[in-house]
C-alpha cells in the first residue's frame, strides 16, 4: 500500500482555546492521506464550533460526540473515534499535541518499507 489512509484520533472535552493550534498542525502535514476525527467528551465550552470552522474547510477533519451511553473520559472517546475510523493506520493524539510537518510521512515512510510498528513521540 502506496498511500494508506492514516485515521488522527483525538480526544477532546473543553479545549476550544488549543485545538485550532492541534488542528493546524494536522493539516500542514506533508502526508495527505488522512482522516482526523475529533470526539467530544462533553464540552461546554465552544470546542464544538472552533472544530466546525475546521471541519468547513478541509473534509478530512470529522466532529463527533462521544455517545451517552458511553462512560464519560478520553478512553471512550479514543475508542469510540477508532471505531468511525476508516484509516489503514491509527495514530492517538490529543488536543493540546503539535504534529510536526513530517511526522506522519516518517511513520508512513518506516511502517511500509522497514518495520512492523513504530513509536513516536511529537
Amino acid at each position: 500500500m502506496n498511500n494508506p489512509l492514516v485515521s488522527i484520533i483525538i480526544p477532546t472535552f473543553n479545549r476550544a482555546h488549543l485545538i485550532g493550534e492541534t488542528l493546524d498542525s494536522v493539516q500542514a502535514q506533508t502526508y495527505q492521506n488522512w482522516e482526523c476525527i475529533v470526539v467530544d467528551d462533553g464540552s461546554t465550552d465552544d470546542t464544538e464550533a472552533v472544530v466546525a470552522g475546521y471541519i468547513e474547510e478541509d473534509s478530512r477533519i470529522q466532529f463527533h460526540h462521544r455517545p451517552a451511553d458511553r462512560p464519560k473520559g478520553g478512553n471512550a472517546a479514543r475508542n469510540y473515534g477508532f471505531e468511525v475510523s476508516k484509516g489503514e493506520y491509527v495514530n492517538w493524539f490529543d488536543d493540546d499535541d503539535i504534529m510536526l510537518e513530517n511526522f506522519i510521512q516518517f511513520k508512513i515512510k518506516n511502517l511500509t518499507t522497514e518495520l512492523d510498528f513504530l513509536i513516536t513521540t511529537g
